[in-house]
């Protein structure tokens, strides 16, 4: 069941009354949110087919101007990348979620990670102890921070991998989690 917070922010998110950060922010928790995602969905589906609605005997109906932004945003919400890595840590910066992208990109499975902290798991030799840090500090100050970094697979193999950390608040300010986007970077090692 989702918190009411979250259910207010699924409303907001589907009326368009969000800034682009807070859609962003939302947008980041719906692949490990199933409920959320789906409420989400439905309140999405459900303003597009008011909108869209031509009632009987009224006028034309919504603007085009309206139609566009309606289509736009469902469009939008569709084009979520597949292919990119993702992990979800609880406020305590442990593993909570990785999706399958992320386990193809580095070989760990999430019962490998569950509970776990990745840096001591993925970070080796040719890791920029610099930039490692510069992450460590990010999270543990609750900040939002990206990096390129040297990480390592499950078989040992180097890798080169863009990493961006977002922090997500609860509406009082408290910490829910943190989402990492992950992305390889090619012909780098």
């Amino acid at each position: 069941m989702i918190d009411d917070q979250l259910q207010e922010l699924a409303a907001l998110y589907a009326s368009g009354a969000m800034s682009a950060e807070e859609r962003g922010h939302l947008e980041l928790l719906l692949p490990f949110h199933r409920e959320l995602e789906l409420t989400v969905d439905h309140l999405l589906e459900t303003a597009a087919l008011a909108a869209l609605a031509t009632p009987s005997g009224a006028g034309s109906g919504p603007s085009s101007g309206l139609k566009a932004r309606i289509l736009a945003s469902i469009a939008g919400r569709e084009q979520r990348s597949e292919h990119e890595a993702l992990v979800m840590a609880g406020p305590d910066a442990l593993v909570q979620w990785v999706n399958p992208e992320f386990t193809k990109m580095c070989g760990y499975t999430l019962e490998e990670l569950r509970g776990r902290s990745l840096g001591p798991i993925l970070q080796g030799e040719l890791t920029d102890k610099a930039a490692a840090k510069r992450v460590r500090e990010a999270v543990h100050g609750a900040r939002p921070c990206r990096e390129r970094l040297i990480n390592y697979r499950k078989d040992g193999e180097s890798y080169w991998v863009e990493i961006q950390i977002t922090p997500i608040f609860k509406e009082d300010g408290e910490l829910r989690c943190f989402v990492a986007r992950e992305r390889e970077l090619a012909g780098e090692v």
